[in-house]
């Protein structure tokens, strides 16, 4: 018994883990979009995902609003068909596009009644179909409320294609506008925005007229729903707990609805009132408890779907069935939820299990099973049962349903001619018996339910028809008649029609009464109160109206809150006792002045039922009979086969132990020397097939390499003459394994000492130490020492040097222009390129040498004992050559060059990091001498480098400080001498008042990368500076600002940063960007982008200094070049260097054929202004015409321009 409990603890942990599988993973992501903006009618979905529903079932879910923030709205089915959503909340809408070729699932219908209705204000009635649709209907079209709408006319006889609907929006002001008469809208959105406004309103439901719709349903896409039904299934149990948990707490996710969810075009006043007005209502559109959440009929979509092919709104036909996504659940109780049916299944058939593989009595376990299956067979009983009871509950209420919409039609329409009698007798107030009995006959022919109409002027009846047999209530006082003065006072009070009764007439028999006010206008233009009109209505034509004396209706009926006092009024109709009778289904009667509650209960219930349940019974006997034959046949045949199991066992078990020993063997040896076992895994190691005998001591040394098996051979003597312990690593014969070989010496009963021991294969760890070896010390790339191992050897090599008296050379290399490589080819060719660079620099120097990969594209090579300092010379100048040689990437060649500094030991430094230090300022100096050589360190360079790092801090600081500030440089017009831009120059005043040139700061910028945020400060200032002097002028002045390339090669938001500056500059003052031929060279994607939206924006691009660098003539029609500007050197020649003339026309004449306007800078002498006016030049710039000056002299200078050019 102790085994079964075993099996049983076991078998409960597997289905644990059976359970909980699905969470063990990380939850799958679902979006649900919503048909309309947050609000209480989709509160389980909320409360699905508040309370954790959706987690525990491993889903990460996400609620969206139909509309966005930018108040835009989407399409639910637009975003469930394109895979944006995987859920989606429609209504009739999801049967009409499954009609039109969408693979749609319906999940599960949440509202068993549409809340549509058609909404007017009290000024417009609603007064039957006929006369609804001749109304003006503000209808969404793609809605389903419009399809409902349509169905309301074509089942009540009305041709729906005549109805006029207006495309409007669905609020009040609507209505009030006179846009339309009516809305097709929620009644509870509408009556909601009314009450805010203060609006009575008139109310027409389809469902009251023969249109028995779905509302919201959560549906899928097909694919979904085949694809991954658990996770349809598993979203559709979250979500009906969800609704559950909102319809038993309506208050508080109303609340939490209220406070946190967002709208963004629809809102409310009050939007916590409109939640919990929705949450008192929402229970007529669930009939929540009294029907399951999700609850499925599928007659009921059949008629839907019948209805729709009538408004010709299916265009490929298809079976309603075909959409569901599986057979609803019939229960919201416990027992009726599959997991633990699936539960009890699966612990059953473990147990069996268990049973069938020990193949020995266990009878705990049959017990169990069969306890189990008794357990699966009353479930089921009450399964059935209660799926019966929801059925035919459902078949009530819908049969109740259509008997209380039709009693409120009867009581409506009767209110309705009592209202018309009593506008009547208020536009005649003095009207005779017999204006009074023409009126009532017309009223009495054309609703023959009312009995008779009455008058009472100051409550006691005058008027009366007709009079032959009613004479007896001709001056009856209301107000001594004690049974029927209440509900006449609650018609005057609330002055609306009032329905009592059944009372008691006074000329015989039961009526319901009719009652309304009847208020006329007194001289002084207020309403007074004229008297009352009654109508009694016949009970029997309104109960036979409503189908409640049909023979074969099958129900029980009761009625109470007689004079319209509710369910706190009298029972006047069937048994009280019903009320309180399990099962029954009860509905709210609502009319004018109060309501009535109506209950039902089936008279008759499922004749199949206990034969279901019979079969049901015999069905689980005849299986439980079944396993028990299994178990004892299972058991006679397994215990033949135990003796052998449990042999195979214990020879299993002994073969695992030796194995489960990682590559591990055994050997033995004698006394003699002679090693006369060896195990199988031994000899598999050694290399050797079998052995067949045994093996002596000089052949088992054969088995390793020597020397190390001379060196073991020697061991093992000592251990068998010493007694002592060994353990070696030793490697194989043929050197490809490493072999760890122990031995001990042991001692039998008789004395002889021999040799135990064992051999374990130890090569992936020999190889991984190799391996971990050499990633600490190399290079993965390049295979070259790392700095780790580099600066060990520079150590090593300096302390040599100093003993030996010589000295070593170390070279800092640097690839020239290698970022380019990297940027236009990629980085895979980028490491191909540092590999080949490092081949050549190792077959430049000697093997002694080294050369390390220091970092990046930055090599060190250390040369060993030289005599003295030319052969780094002459290696420097090889290496230079060497790596200046074209790399082939991808079929092309391309070119880099290098960049060595040299420092010597002991000459220029005494430690290993001084030195490193060193021979990279001297590589530093190369790179700013042009690149693509070498030189020696000298101390000048150390003075350099320490200026230029205080020089660096002290920028870092002056950008913190904003010290930096700009002067603007005019640039003129060569034919009318104005001023009519000028160039943002920066400048840098330190505190002390002393300048530092641009010469100095702005190169250091350049190469640290600050140059990117002195660029922005300076526009950032100058474009303030710019607005404020263009503001006076007519013809405002453009700033020309530089901008480096280095802007265009970060990787963070500078450059992003400058554009939004230059963007919104623009507005106000006319930018010309000033770029330079090395940016146009880079051939970047991005820069083109950046600079044809700058194009765009209307802003000008100017080359800098053209015709100083490199570029092609090609970049002037491939980018949005449209201003060059000469560079000084060319203008400085004027008059004195005919070529740089030359070249200047050449520029002037190409520009002009490209249309392209040029800008002559460094202009300083009358002969050179006159040599660029004379061939149209556009513009000049120089110290002739203005020096950079500070804002306050740039404004006095165009101030005075402006007006010498006024004083012309």
């Amino acid at each position: 018994m102790r085994y079964t409990a075993t099996w049983i603890m076991s078998a409960f942990k597997v289905l644990t883990l059976l359970f909980c599988s699905s969470h063990a993973f990380s939850a799958d992501k679902v979006v649900l979009q919503l048909k309309w903006e947050h609000e209480f009618q989709f509160a389980g979905y909320y409360a699905a995902l508040w309370q954790g529903y959706y987690e525990r079932e491993g889903l990460a879910v996400e609620i969206r609003s139909w509309a966005r923030p930018d108040g835009q709205v989407v399409s639910p089915l637009e975003e469930l068909i394109s895979g944006r959503a995987q859920f989606a909340i429609g209504g009739t809408d999801i049967m009409v596009n499954k009609g039109r070729g969408y693979d749609l699932v319906v999940v599960a219908p949440i509202f068993q009644r549409s809340p549509v209705a058609l909404v007017s204000l009290d000024s417009t009635p609603l007064q039957n179909i006929e006369q609804t649709a001749q109304l003006r209907l503000a209808a969404v079209e793609v809605d389903d409320s419009m399809l409902e709408a349509r169905a309301m006319f074509l089942m009540n006889g009305v041709d729906a294609n005549r109805v006029n609907f207006v495309h409007q929006p669905l609020t009040m002001e609507t209505l009030l506008d006179d846009k339309a008469d009516a809305l097709v809208t929620y009644s509870v959105s509408a009556q909601s925005r009314a009450s805010e406004l203060g609006l009575a309103l008139n109310l027409m439901h389809p469902t009251e007229y023969g249109v028995q719709f779905y509302g919201d349903t959560l549906y899928t896409s097909g694919e979904l729903a085949r694809r991954q039904p658990e996770l349809v299934a598993r979203f559709r149990r979250a979500t009906l707990d969800g609704w559950r948990y909102a319809l038993d707490n309506k208050v508080e996710i109303a609340n939490r609805i209220s406070a946190t969810l967002p709208r963004y075009l629809y809102r409310y006043e009050d939007f916590k009132a409109y939640n919990l007005a929705f949450a008192h209502s929402i229970d007529q559109y669930t009939f929540y408890p009294a029907v399951e959440l999700g609850h499925v009929n599928i007659k009921r979509w059949q008629r839907t779907y019948d209805i729709l092919e009538r408004l010709e709104e299916i265009e490929q036909p298809f079976d309603p069935a075909s959409m569901l996504f599986k057979k609803p659940i019939i229960s919201q109780e416990p027992w009726h939820d599959m997991s633990w049916l699936l539960g009890v299944v699966a612990m059953a058939a473990i147990l069996l299990g268990a049973a069938l593989v020990r193949g020995k009595p266990a009878y705990g376990l049959q017990i169990a099973v069969l306890a189990l299956l008794l357990l699966v067979e009353q479930g089921l009983e009450t399964w059935i049962q209660r799926d019966n009871d929801v059925q035919q509950s459902l078949r009530t209420l819908e049969t109740l349903s259509t008997i209380r919409s039709r009693l409120e039609q009867a009581i409506s329409r009767n209110l309705t001619e009592l209202t018309g009698v009593a506008a009547f007798i208020a536009a005649n107030p003095d009207l005779t018996q017999e204006a009074f009995s023409q009126y009532a006959k017309n009223v009495l022919k054309v609703d023959p339910q009312l009995i008779n109409l009455a008058a009472a002027p100051d409550l006691v009846i005058k008027y009366i028809y007709p009079l032959p047999g009613n004479e007896a209530a001709l001056g009856l006082n209301y107000r001594f008649n004690a049974q029927q003065l209440p509900a006449i006072r609650r018609a005057i009070e609330f002055n609306e029609p009032v329905v009592a009764g059944p009372l008691d007439l006074v000329q015989g028999g039961t009526a319901l009464i009719g009652r309304a006010p009847v208020r006329i206008l007194n001289q002084q233009g207020e309403h007074r109160l004229w008297g009352i009109v009654s109508a009694p209505v016949d009970v029997a034509a309104v109960y036979r109206e409503a189908g409640m004396l049909d023979p074969t209706l099958d129900l029980k009926i009761a009625i109470r809150g007689k004079d319209g006092m509710g369910k706190d009024g009298e029972v006047f109709y069937g048994r009280g006792e019903l009320f309180d009778t399990a099962g029954v289904v009860t509905q709210t009667i609502s009319f004018s002045g109060g309501s009535w509650q109506i209950a039902a209960l089936a008279e008759t219930h499922d004749e199949t039922l206990p034969a279901r349940i019979v079969a049901l019974r015999l069905a689980f006997t005849l299986v439980g009979v079944l396993i028990m034959l299994l178990l004892f046949t299972q058991t006679q045949r397994m215990s033949s086969r135990r003796h052998y199991q449990k042999v195979v066992r214990q020879t299993a078990e002994f073969l695992r132990e030796v194995e489960t020993v990682a590559k591990v063997g055994g050997w033995r040896m004698d006394n003699k020397g002679q090693v006369y076992e060896l195990s199988e895994q031994a000899q598999m190691m050694l290399g050797l097939n079998s052995m067949e005998s045994e093996m002596s001591l000089e052949s088992f040394v054969d088995l390793f390499s020597r020397p190390q098996g001379i060196d073991m051979a020697q061991a093992l003597r000592e251990v068998m003459q010493q007694g002592k312990e060994i353990d070696l690593e030793l490697q194989s014969q043929n050197r490809k394994a490493w072999l760890r070989l122990i031995a001990d010496p042991v001692t039998d009963d008789q004395g002889n000492r021999e040799v135990i021991g064992a051999i374990q294969d130890i090569t992936e760890k020999k190889l991984a130490d190799a391996k971990i070896e050499h990633q600490a010390n190399y290079d993965g790339l390049t295979n070259l020492p790392n700095r780790v191992l580099f600066n060990d050897r520079l150590q090593t090599a300096m302390a040599q040097a100093q003993r030996n008296n010589k000295i070593i050379a170390l070279l800092f290399v640097d690839l020239d222009n290698f970022k380019t490589i990297n940027d236009n080819y990629g980085h895979r060719e980028g490491d191909l390129v540092l590999c080949e660079a490092a081949n050549r620099i190792q077959q430049c120097i000697r093997a002694s040498d080294t050369v390390s990969r220091h970092s990046g594209d930055e090599f060190t090579v250390i040369l060993n004992d030289l005599e003295d300092e030319t052969v780094p010379a002459k290696i420097a100048e090889t290496l230079v050559a060497t790596l200046s040689k074209a790399f082939t990437v991808r079929g092309v060649e391309v070119y880099c060059g290098a960049s060595i500094g040299i420092a010597l030991y002991p000459a220029d430094a005494k430690v290993p990091e001084e030195l490193i230090i060193n021979a990279d300022q001297a590589m530093y100096e190369v790179k700013k001498s042009g690149r693509n050589g070498w030189h020696f360190y000298t101390e000048e360079m150390q003075h350099k480098s320490e200026q230029r790092h205080h020089l660096y801090n002290a920028l870092v600081t002056a950008i913190l400080d904003d010290e930096l500030t700009f002067h603007l440089q005019p640039i003129i017009t060569t034919h009318s001498g104005k001023t009519t831009a000028c160039e943002a120059l920066a400048r840098w005043q330190r505190a002390d008042g002393s300048w530092i040139s641009p010469v100095e700061f702005v190169p250091i910028a350049e190469e640290t990368g600050l140059i990117n945020q002195v660029d922005y400060m300076i526009m950032e200032k100058a474009v303030a500076a710019l607005q404020g002097i263009n503001a006076d002028r007519a013809e405002p002045i453009a700033l020309s600002v530089n901008v480096s390339p280095r802007l265009f090669q970060t990787k963070d938001q500078a450059l992003d940063r400058w554009l939004e500056l230059v963007r919104s500059a623009s507005a106000t003052v006319p930018i010309i960007v000033e770029i330079t031929e090395r940016l146009l060279t880079a051939e970047s994607t991005r820069t083109e982008s950046v600079l044809r939206e700058l194009a765009q924006l209307g802003i000008d691009i100017s080359i800098d200094d053209f015709g100083t660098g490199y570029s092609s003539l090609s970049y002037l029609t491939r980018f949005p070049v449209s201003k060059l500007k000469i560079d000084r050197s060319f203008v400085s020649c004027i008059g004195v260097n005919p070529t740089s003339e030359t070249l200047i026309e050449t520029i002037l004449a190409m520009a002009e054929k490209l249309d392209i306007q040029v800008v002559a800078e460094g202009v300083e002498t009358e002969e050179q202004l006159t040599y660029l006016r004379k061939r149209n030049c556009h513009y000049v710039q120089g110290y002739l015409l203005g020096r950079p000056c500070d804002v306050a002299e740039f404004t006095a200078r165009v101030v005075q321009e402006n007006r010498l050019i006024l004083g012309r």
